[in-house]
């Protein structure tokens, strides 16, 4: 008896390990999967789901955003005025920590330049009483941009001061339809086992 019920357990351990093994779906295709039975699972007007478009929020999905393009412009024209008041200023041994952002930059080094900023313009305002008008119209344009981009990223439950595509948790974009309208969704799933963690609908 006992050697029978060995033997079940072992072609039971088995047979789920040959389940597992013969799971080739990508990464992706079982995140959307695990979406897809949210709605099912979750929702009760579930028989009108209907999935269009899933998007994987990462660096390359925000950094195709117009909005983005258009944001960290503002802040790499920003960093060459700073590097401008810098010189001005006789501070130029400042100059190189910032000069990366002076260049193209991507989004997910939008913390680091948050931070080099607020230590070089701690700099210029322990040197400098008042800055020019041409230059306040510069950091004016640039509080707008981080605003911008702080309200872009706080819709996928990113913040602008820790951006961590690595370690956080899969974030996606989902747009659906639902009882014939067109809704969309942002879903943050767990990396260890794929599972929702957060829903949140947007507008």
């Amino acid at each position: 008896m006992k050697t029978l019920i060995k033997n079940s357990l072992l072609l039971g351990a088995i047979a789920s390990f040959a389940l597992l093994s013969c799971d080739n779906r990508t990464a992706e295709e079982k995140w959307e999967a695990q979406i897809r039975a949210f709605f099912y699972e979750y929702k009760d007007d579930s028989q009108s789901y209907v999935p269009l478009r899933f998007y994987k929020v990462d660096a390359a999905f925000l950094n195709n955003q117009q909005t983005v393009q258009t944001a960290l412009l503002v802040l790499q024209d920003t960093t060459r005025q700073r590097v401008k008041q810098l010189h001005l200023t006789n501070l130029s041994d400042k100059v190189e920590s910032i000069s990366a952002f002076t260049q193209p930059f991507q989004i997910d080094r939008l913390d680091d330049y948050l931070k080099l900023r607020a230590s070089a313009e701690g700099e210029l305002r322990r040197k400098r009483k008042s800055y020019s008008e041409s230059y306040q119209l510069v950091l004016a344009k640039e509080e707008l941009a981080i605003e911008t981009l702080g309200k872009l990223l706080g819709q996928f439950n990113l913040s602008i001061y820790s951006i961590d595509f690595e370690n956080q948790p899969i974030i996606y974009f989902h747009e659906y339809r639902i009882n014939g309208e067109d809704m969309s969704a942002v879903f943050e799933l767990d990396r260890e086992n794929n599972r929702v963690i957060s829903f949140k609908e947007v507008s």
